[in-house]
């Protein structure tokens, strides 16, 4: 497609069009568009310049299995983006960076604030999609006797859609806060509840919390998962799929990580853990043992064993 033929078919003044050629260069320069250029009706000066996507812009088409819009609208969004603007705050105040930034905690205005709250749960849904299908690749996670599972900050469902694919002998829920339950699609095969993680979990034989402990500090982060532990049988285990930090180590993902943390301390107060930090969280939380499980993500598989004393 040409600049001009693009032109056409966007609402744009005729005046922007280089404006769009200048978006388009950059896009090409980034490898997110490709650019073909080739003799205009055999001249030899003149030429024509086509335009197609390139591989990465899969991640830019919504609907495609690999979307990636949800969450890169939600990187750039003004709100979300707010608690940026407080990071001196983290050093110099004493105070909640995103409730300073907009007035509440994340989750009072996710509550608040509907369309924000489904644009923040589909930006979580295409995080979830991406490190499920390293998830589910961990096989010996699931296939060890689990009947059930229940996904704590199940969200949108996306994990549990693509476990109780891969798995279909597992009885699959998932628990989350009424509004979000309430945006969560009707879904085969898998029950959705809602309640309150700090008050209590519905039973199963293990449960999973993806990206759910960096988003608090050390103390509640001991609540959750002694609720973990009151709702599993002896036997039972709990799977936290979470970053595992390891900042001695040059590692492709370790930026990443790293920026994660800093995100998480801006907008939940919570933070990214190294494995000395999340194995004091289990011994505080009566958990006798744990094994560490890296997937081809930025995240880990923690399997975490209670103590029965």
């Amino acid at each position: 497609m040409s600049i001009s033929e693009l032109a056409s078919k966007l609402p744009i003044q005729p005046v922007n069009a280089e404006h769009l050629y200048r978006i388009m260069r950059y896009l090409v320069h980034m490898k997110i568009i490709n650019m073909e250029i080739s003799p205009l009706n055999g001249g030899i000066a003149k030429v024509t310049e086509k335009y197609s996507l390139a591989p990465a812009a899969k991640y830019l088409i919504r609907g495609r299995e690999e979307s990636m819009v949800a969450s890169i609208l939600a990187m750039i969004d003004k709100d979300l983006l707010a608690p940026w603007h407080h990071l001196d705050e983290v050093v110099t105040g004493n105070c909640d960076v995103f409730e300073k930034a907009l007035g509440k905690s994340i989750w009072v205005y996710m509550s608040e604030n509907p369309e924000k709250n489904r644009l923040f749960n589909e930006a979580m849904a295409c995080d979830t999609r991406l490190v499920t299908s390293a998830l589910v690749d961990c096989k010996s996670v699931f296939c060890d006797g689990t009947k059930t599972l229940v996904d704590v900050g199940g969200g949108t469902g996306a994990a549990m859609m693509a476990i109780s694919k891969a798995f279909p002998n597992i009885e699959c829920t998932i628990f989350d806060l009424p509004h979000v339950i309430a945006e969560s699609p009707e879904m085969p095969n898998i029950a959705k509840i809602s309640g309150d993680m700090f008050k209590s979990i519905p039973s199963a034989d293990a449960i999973l919390m993806k990206n759910i402990l960096h988003d608090w500090d050390d103390d509640k982060c001991i609540e959750i998962l002694k609720r973990c532990k009151e709702a599993i049988p002896r036997g039972g285990k709990v799977i936290i799929v979470d970053v595992v930090l390891d900042v001695d180590s040059v590692h492709p993902y370790s930026k990443v990580r790293l920026a994660s943390d800093l995100d998480m301390m801006l907008n939940t107060g919570g933070k990214e853990r190294t494995e000395e930090e999340l194995k004091k969280l289990l011994d505080a939380a009566g958990f006798a043992s744990y094994k560490i499980t890296q997937m081809a993500a930025i995240q880990s598989v923690i399997e975490a064993y209670p103590h029965y004393g």
